[in-house]
C-alpha cells in the first residue's frame, strides 16, 4: 500500500486543512458522500485500507478480491 489513511502522499495538495472553517464543505462532506455511494463491500475496504486508494481502485473497475490480493502482496499502489 502506498500510504495509510491518516497520511498524505508527498504530492498531495489539500483542498483545506482540517482546522479550516471550509474543511467540512470542501473535504469531509464530498468524501463521505462518495464513500456512502459505494457498495457495502467497497465501504468495508475503505475502512480497512483508506479512502483514496480504494476509491481509485473502484473507479478503475478492480474487484474487491484484486484489492485484497494486491494488499497482501504489498503492491496496492495505484499509478
Amino acid at each position: 500500500m502506498a500510504h495509510q489513511a491518516d497520511t498524505q502522499a508527498a504530492t498531495h495538495i489539500a483542498k483545506a486543512p482540517p482546522d479550516d472553517p471550509t474543511y467540512q464543505s470542501k473535504v469531509a462532506i464530498p468524501v463521505m458522500s462518495a464513500v456512502d455511494s459505494m457498495p457495502a463491500v467497497w465501504r468495508a475496504l475503505v475502512h480497512e485500507f483508506g479512502y483514496v486508494d480504494v476509491y481509485r481502485a473502484w473507479r478503475k473497475r478492480w474487484t474487491p478480491r484484486m484489492v485484497r490480493d494486491a494488499a497482501i502482496d504489498g503492491r496496492f499502489e495505484l499509478p
